[in-house]
């Protein structure tokens, strides 16, 4: 269930878990799925500028530089 949805970026309830989908491609549209806490859904909610912050952890952890 969508429960946020603003500029392309949705957070998602699902299973009991929180999701955030968004738009990462620059000139087409290439959308991810990532897991987030329920902290972090609530903070993208009150600020959708730290989506941002999110994409970034999430794409450091995938090339392991953390």
């Amino acid at each position: 269930m969508v429960i946020f949805d603003q500029d392309n970026e949705q957070i998602i309830f699902r299973d009991g878990k929180y999701y955030l989908r968004t738009d990462v491609g620059h000139f087409a549209q290439k959308f991810i799925e990532i897991e987030i806490s329920k902290v972090d859904a609530d903070k993208v909610m009150q600020d959708i500028t730290y989506v941002e912050q999110l994409i970034w952890d999430y794409q450091n952890k995938l090339w392991g530089l953390v």
